[in-house]
Formats: C-alpha cells, sequence, structure tokens
C-alpha cells in the first residue's frame, strides 16, 4: 500500500518534475478546487505542510479507511513522507504553506515537546484556545502569504523567520488545548532548561564554557547536561553547537557576508577552525554550503 501512494512535490507535480525550492504558499481554494474539494492520498518525502483552515470543513485521509474531521477555524500540520488527503467541503477557504524538511531542524532542536509535536500529524482546533493566540496564528499565516507573493528585499530571511514563529505557536496551542487538568504545571527540570534555553540565545556567541551555564541555572555542570539530555535530548555542548550551526547557516544563505566575517560574528577568532567546526557538524564546508543552498533558492 506504502509504494503505491503517489509521492509529489505540490499535489499532482512529480518531485522530478518540478524546480527545486524551499517554501510554496498558496491558498486552500486555488488548488482544491480544480480537484472538485478532493485532494486524493499522496505525500511529500523531503516537505512538510501546514493548512490553516479558515472558513468551511472537511476531513483529513490517510492510508486506511479512517477519517479525521476538520472545522474552521483549525491549522493542521503533516510531518514529511506522511501519507495524507483530504475532502474539503465546496467553497472552503485556508492558507497552505509546504516546506523543505530542513526547515524543521531549528524548531524540533529547541526541546523535546516541539520533537514530539512535529514527528506525527496534527489537528489543531484554534477555537479552543485563546482568542488572542488564535488572532495571532491567522495573522502569521496571512503575512507568510503576502510575503510570498510580494517578492521584497530580505523575502526569504522573513519567510524563513515566519513559518519558524508559526510552528511554535501551533504547537503551543496544541499542547494548550491537550493540558491535563492540573494545568500542566511545568516541572523544575523543564523550567531549568528553559532557563538555559534563554541563556544560551544571549551568549552562545561568547563561546562560554558549560560551567558558566550551570552557575547561571544554579546546578552543577553533570546535572546541567542530565537535564538538557532529559529535556532536550542533547548535550549542553551540542545545543550550542546547534545554536552556532542555525545562525552560521542563515547568514550564509541570507547575507552576502564573507565567510571569514560570519566567523568572526559567531565569536570564532580563527576563521579557519570555524570551517573545521562546520564541516564536523554538517558535512560540508561553509563555502561550499552557501553554494548549494543559493543554487536551490535560486531555482
Amino acid at each position: 500500500m506504502r509504494g503505491s501512494i503517489p509521492n509529489y512535490r505540490l499535489y499532482e507535480e512529480k518531485s522530478e518534475e518540478s524546480s527545486d525550492f524551499w517554501f510554496h504558499c498558496e491558498t486552500l481554494s486555488v488548488r482544491s478546487g480544480l480537484h472538485n474539494w478532493r485532494i486524493e492520498v499522496h505525500r511529500h518525502s523531503s516537505l512538510f505542510q501546514t493548512f490553516w483552515l479558515t472558513e468551511g470543513e472537511g476531513e483529513l485521509l490517510n492510508e486506511g479507511p479512517e477519517t479525521r474531521a476538520l472545522s474552521a477555524p483549525c491549522a493542521v500540520f503533516i510531518p514529511p513522507g506522511t501519507a495524507h488527503g483530504f475532502h474539503f467541503a465546496p467553497n472552503s477557504e485556508g492558507i497552505v504553506a509546504t516546506v523543505l524538511a530542513d526547515r524543521l531542524s531549528l524548531p524540533v532542536a529547541t526541546d523535546r515537546a516541539l520533537s514530539a509535536f512535529f514527528s506525527q500529524t496534527r489537528i489543531v482546533p484554534v477555537d479552543g484556545v485563546d482568542a488572542g493566540e488564535g488572532k495571532h496564528i491567522d495573522h502569521l499565516f496571512r503575512r507568510i502569504l503576502a510575503e510570498s507573493m510580494e517578492g521584497s528585499v530580505g523575502r526569504d530571511l522573513m519567510l524563513d523567520a515566519h513559518v519558524t514563529e508559526v510552528l511554535v505557536w501551533l504547537a503551543r496551542a496544541g499542547a494548550r488545548a491537550t493540558l491535563p487538568d492540573d494545568g500542566g504545571v511545568p516541572t523544575r527540570d523543564s523550567r531549568r532548561l528553559q532557563m538555559l534555553e534563554t541563556l544560551v540565545a544571549a551568549h552562545f556567541r561568547e563561546h562560554r564554557p558549560v560551567g558558566f551555564y550551570a552557575e547561571k541555572v544554579g546546578v552543577s555542570v553533570a546535572q546541567l547536561n542530565r537535564i538538557a539530555r532529559q529535556e532536550a535530548g542533547a548535550s549542553v555542548t551540542q545545543l550550542l553547537a546547534r545554536r552556532l550551526i542555525d545562525a552560521a547557516r542563515r547568514d550564509l544563505i541570507f547575507t552576502p557576508t564573507p565567510v571569514q566575517a560570519i566567523a568572526y560574528s559567531l565569536g570564532f577568532q580563527d576563521p579557519a577552525y570555524f570551517n573545521r567546526f562546520f564541516r564536523r557538524q554538517t558535512g560540508t564546508t561553509p563555502g561550499a554550503y552557501r553554494e548549494t543552498e543559493r543554487r536551490r533558492l535560486a531555482a
């Protein structure tokens, strides 16, 4: 059954037949209306999708006979490689964003809860969360659609930021919609991890030792590493390396800054060491990564 399900970039556009891209956004009616409001079951092996249903209702289809009901307003997250299809009521409306799978690397690396949320298909009924939060999610999706159509200066950088933000807000909304009766009070270790993440965001360019973060959080180095591995699935050193690599990738793709200058801006005193660090973490050099990603975006 799995092998018989077609694999597309966009619906009924074969992967090998479309140009390489990292992002696509359109209204729900543009594509669904062409197919009588029914999108047959298919998959995207290297892409994930987010649907923002603003009007109407429908069903989420999968490989088996089971279906899941959809009713506006709600959001749907489809992980890479997951079989899915839709049957919408006529004249339903919304926004669909299709994104290259590696754009999930930053949010899922931040904590275990996000990683778990994005590991499977999710339906987030927004009418069950705070009204202000629902309005903010709606605003983000509309900004993503507008930005994708405008072609303004810094378009890709802005889209990357908006996509990351909407993913985090969806995960938060989904978590709040399923909180236990006790309110889901954060544990002491989860609060410590949040403190660590705030410190890493403020100091990762300074290349501080793990002891610096442990002292600020108020625990030993061994305790902090235990908390990081338990709550985020990585050591403190690995979390710091991820943050440096994420910042380096963004600068390499979205700015004309020379590699040497990027190295200095990230706190590396020796650009050659930065090259080795980047290659050790990613399997390629900064220059080769920039060339590959820019060719991808140009296409």
